[in-house]
């Protein structure tokens, strides 16, 4: 045979060769994503030498954990935290700036989800039923995931607050539900494929009034334990003004829940065993990891972040809150071993953002902190303008996440340019105690990036939505005077405390590691699509996490 032949002949084989050895990738069955609302990252050790061997120490065994994963802008919060998380990308871009915030085309003050085109299903309630994910304004991983495959995965949310599962779960998913303290059910709104009714399976799990026999008892600690790793003369810094909690444990669960309502499950560890049995269900129910694609199940707990809030990070409620989850956690892993096989799942765990210290109580240890006024602070900043400009009027729209969003046609009419006005409320606030400085939107976006804090203050800033004036405080410092400024704690800083969280990953391809290499929030999407090989959300501003890359 000559070689013209030869190589002819090689030529047509080649394309036959090439197509016989290209395999679609394999998937798992289902994939978990679990956020820990106000999770810190000490919190995997804090409490390790009473956690048991199934939850967050087999996480940490078997698995991969990136030990420097922080949030890459601000403010760290809830809604924010579970948008970038999924997302790939910060408020700047997806566009989830806060909880709430001044809405320009509402001109009112907002709340992230609610959404009064939809009506609530499973409740009566409309400010509890009536949201979308409408304001978010990039894909997520879990749209990604069903727009790959035709719509053939499926994904659920699931989580107490309805942002933290409204978020997650995407624009397309295939069911979302959240917590309706009224009615003591899981519910969903009209803008989910539910609209005409819930499903016969969670009304069955909703008649089982589960809320009410988890409070029918009092919340008490483990007696065999000691609760050492909390403070000792705790009570007097654990009334945070989120709840209403007398006195300290135990706590009379069937008296508060006559006073309080069923949202008094929130702040005890079996609001996050009431989330489980409801994901387990959801699990068996919708037949998520039955078929050969794969399905995401968005799995979020917040009675951790009710509780810190109330109780502060150092109170006995918070380190029970971690200990009780850890079992919930395990509860998890062995229910998806036992129906999927080891490797056939991939988990990831997270949180939303961290958690800071009560400013009243390193006060008394002589640490700086404190409690900066934000509600007075538009009637503080009216009353000045008004007498440093000479002129009475209403400059200001609104006050909040230490954003100021001044009211620009007022200001014309007074014949006033912006820009002064804001120079003058900058002036002011730069004076005040525990303010570390004050900028417009402009200003920081010309700051180089040696300014602390300057690129993780233009990430959380979206050009339509965010305020016109930011203001940053002090470490160990924050601005929630009406819920904390006593006790309790909270987050929404750019300090450590609150950026730095855990991520550890589990199960299928993870390799078992630690690695210490920088991490943002925002590469766990593209991480999760290049795992999966499918498109990265359309927003996608993170990287993939190499070292979870090398497959065992």
């Amino acid at each position: 045979m000559s070689c013209k032949a030869f190589f002819f002949i090689a030529a047509l084989c080649l394309p036959v060769v090439i197509r016989a050895q290209i395999n679609p990738p394999a998937q798992p069955k289902l994939i978990v994503g679990i956020v820990v609302d106000q999770m810190r990252y000490d919190f995997l050790y804090r409490y390790q030498s009473k956690y048991g061997s199934g939850g967050f120490k087999r996480l940490l065994s078997e698995g991969f954990s990136c030990e420097n994963t922080r949030y890459n802008y601000i403010p760290t919060y809830t809604a924010p935290g579970h948008a970038a998380i999924y997302s790939g990308t910060t408020p700047a871009v997806n566009g989830i700036i806060g909880n709430d915030w001044w809405d320009a085309e509402w001109r009112a003050h907002r709340y992230v989800t609610t959404d009064k085109r939809y009506n609530p299903v499973g409740t009566t309630n409309n400010k509890a039923g009536q949201h979308s994910p409408s304001v978010l304004l990039s894909t997520t991983v879990t749209d990604e995931l069903r727009l790959s495959n035709n719509f053939k995965s499926k994904v659920v949310g699931v989580c107490l607050k309805d942002r933290a599962s409204i978020l997650p779960a995407g624009h397309i998913p295939n069911a979302c539900y959240w917590f309706d303290d009224s009615s003591g059910n899981w519910i969903t709104s009209s803008y989910y494929p539910d609209s005409m009714g819930l499903p016969q399976w969670v009304q069955d799990f909703n008649a089982r009034r589960l809320p009410e026999k988890y409070l029918s008892k009092p919340w008490t600690i483990d007696s065999t334990i000691r609760y050492d790793e909390s403070f000792a003369g705790w009570d007097k810094y654990n009334n945070g003004k989120y709840g209403n909690f007398p006195g300290s444990l135990p706590y009379n669960l069937p008296e508060l829940r006559k006073s309080e309502g069923l949202g008094v499950i929130r702040f005890t560890p079996m609001g996050n065993t009431l989330t489980v049995d409801f994901a387990l269900e959801t699990i068996e129910k919708m037949g998520l990891g039955a078929d050969e694609v794969p399905d995401f199940l968005c799995l979020s707990f917040s009675s951790t972040d009710y509780c810190a809030h109330q109780f502060g990070i150092h109170g006995e409620e918070t380190e029970d809150v971690y200990l009780k989850l850890d079992r919930e956690i395990a509860r998890i892993l062995d229910f998806l071993d036992k129906k999927f096989g080891k490797n056939n799942v991939l988990v990831f765990l997270t949180a939303d953002h961290g958690g800071g210290e009560t400013p009243v109580h390193l006060n008394d240890l002589r640490i700086p902190a404190g409690v900066f006024e934000e509600s007075k602070l538009e009637a503080n900043l009216e009353n000045m303008l008004a007498v440093q400009l000479g002129a009475g009027g209403d400059f200001i729209h609104d006050v909040s996440n230490q954003q100021i969003w001044l009211n620009w046609e007022a200001i014309n009419d007074l014949d006033m340019e912006p820009e002064e006005v804001a120079h003058v409320a900058i002036e002011y606030l730069r004076m005040q105690k525990g303010v570390y400085d004050a900028f417009t939107r402009d200003e920081v976006m010309s700051y180089p990036i040696e300014f602390p804090f300057a690129a993780e203050t233009r990430r959380g800033i979206h050009p339509r939505r965010s305020g016109d004036i930011i203001f940053q405080l002090d470490p160990a410092w924050h601005s929630d005077d009406n819920l904390f400024k006593s006790g309790g704690a909270t987050h929404g800083s750019p300090y450590a405390y609150d950026t730095h969280v855990p991520l550890l990953w589990q199960g299928w391809k993870v390799p078992h590691g630690v690695s210490h290499t920088p991490v943002n929030i925002t590469d766990i999407a593209p991480t999760l699509s290049a795992m999966l090989h499918i498109a990265e959300p359309n927003g996608t501003t993170g990287q993939v996490i190499e070292a979870l890359m090398q497959q065992k």
